[in-house]
């Protein structure tokens, strides 16, 4: 029928155009990406450094025009409410701005009742000091102190309109840094942090078989390799964790979300992921140590003329240690579709994530197998030390395994969920 043909081609309507707008996205995401990984040379000044003096210079020139102003505090408090994102300088602008009145008026009320000696003015800033602390705005406090002080250094009969003028200069500041803030290049929090997590997700996969082969193969060189590449991996997640809590702040509030472009779910899954990183880079590093160590005992049973190595030159050892280095490799793979699917929602990773965690479990239960077929043939045989380091590294690979797979679950639970809002 004609009610039913147009019933489809609405529905059909409003899928095509969220599949666009989702398809829009993700081409915003990757440009913006490329241009940011192709600026490699350092630039002189930051964004937030050129806002903060365009805010300046903006309320400077705006207070000019506000009779008994001074412009001095319009620009300190320009300085002060640039703010690295968008929904905390909002939320503090607010904050200051009531204590910039509350100031105000606390100071124009002892003025009245005290004078302006040193011994007035002092307590005035002690009393709003505490007013600023009691009301909890503690971002306030600076901005209410100089209103409090520029408001009772003035000259007599004029009080009124002195202490109106310095109120508005700073209000002046305070609206302007906040309008350039989201205006002239707002911060992309939520970008950066795909980006910088895209750039660790390429950097761990390979150190996963890299730890496996520097203990298999007795390569401390390796180790040292995996150190200096972990470094620079607990820098780059420092940096998303700062990224993250700028986004935290936007998740707070409907406005927050508006402007920092993210939800509390995907906050939750971001956060959970920074989680799981480091967790990583500590059981890789414990990794190194067990190489590390395991070579030193080894030298030192040479030194002794005691023979080590029969047990790991063995078929069983060699088949343990090959498995050892499947499982390496599909948790790289699994790691790169996980955050793949986590930062840029790319749904059609979910099958082979399902399927690569299934993988991953048979591989565990082989690797426990090979273990106890190679201790069954040469448990009298070998190093205690030894044996406890092997035991050591498939444990550290067992609990990577299962904090992947659990986090493969939900970046998969949270994308399916995505999927099913995205259809109503």
């Amino acid at each position: 029928t004609r009610r039913s043909s147009d019933l489809r081609y609405t529905i059909w309507l409003k899928v095509n155009t969220r599949n666009r707008r989702k398809q829009y996205k993700k081409q915003i995401l990757s440009r913006w990406a490329k241009v940011s990984s192709e600026q490699k040379t350092p630039i002189l000044f930051g964004a937030r450094t050129i806002k903060t003096g365009i805010a300046v210079t903006i309320s400077l020139f705006l207070s000019q025009y506000v009779p008994y102003s001074l412009p001095l505090l319009a620009g300190v408090a320009a300085v002060i409410c640039m703010q690295p994102s968008i929904t905390a300088g909002i939320q503090k602008g607010i904050v200051r701005i009531k204590a910039t009145i509350v100031g105000g008026l606390t100071g124009l009320l002892l003025y009245y009742m005290f004078g302006n000696n040193l011994l007035v003015i002092g307590a005035s800033v002690i009393i709003i000091l505490w007013i600023c602390r009691h009301l909890k705005w503690e971002e306030g406090i600076p901005l209410a102190a100089l209103t409090v002080i520029a408001a009772m250094l003035q000259v007599s009969g004029e009080v009124l309109s002195y202490t109106a003028g310095r109120v508005i200069s700073t209000l002046i500041g305070i609206i302007v840094a906040t309008l350039i803030n989201i205006v002239v290049v707002p911060p992309r929090h939520h970008i950066t942090f795909r980006q910088e997590m895209r750039d660790l997700t390429d950097s761990f996969p390979g150190l996963y078989l890299k730890a496996v082969e520097a203990y298999a193969q007795n390569r401390p060189d390796y180790a040292r390799q995996i150190k200096d590449n972990l470094n620079e991996i607990k820098d780059g997640i420092e940096s998303l964790r700062q990224e993250l809590n700028h986004l935290k702040v936007g998740t707070q509030t409907p406005l927050g979300t508006y402007f920092e472009g993210i939800e509390l779910k995907d906050y939750v899954l971001f956060n959970q992921g920074v989680h799981f990183l480091e967790d990583i880079v500590a059981k890789l590093q414990d990794l190194i140590i067990i190489v590390q160590k395991c070579d030193e005992k080894r030298q030192s049973l040479q030194e002794e003329d005691v023979d080590s190595d029969k047990c790991y030159s063995s078929a069983e050892f060699a088949d343990l240690m090959s498995t050892l280095q499947r499982l390496a490799r599909m948790l790289g793979r699994l790691h790169a579709c996980v955050f793949q699917l986590v930062g840029e929602q790319e749904i059609a990773l979910m099958p082979q994530i399902i399927e690569q965690s299934e993988e991953i479990y048979k591989l565990k239960e082989l690797t426990r197998q090979r273990l106890k077929n190679w201790e069954a043939e040469y448990i009298n045989k070998m190093d205690i030390f030894l044996l406890m380091s092997t035991h050591r590294v498939i444990f550290d690979l067992e609990e990577i395994t299962g904090d992947l797979t659990s986090f493969a679950k939900d970046a998969v639970r949270a994308a399916t969920k995505n999927e099913k809002e995205m259809r109503k």
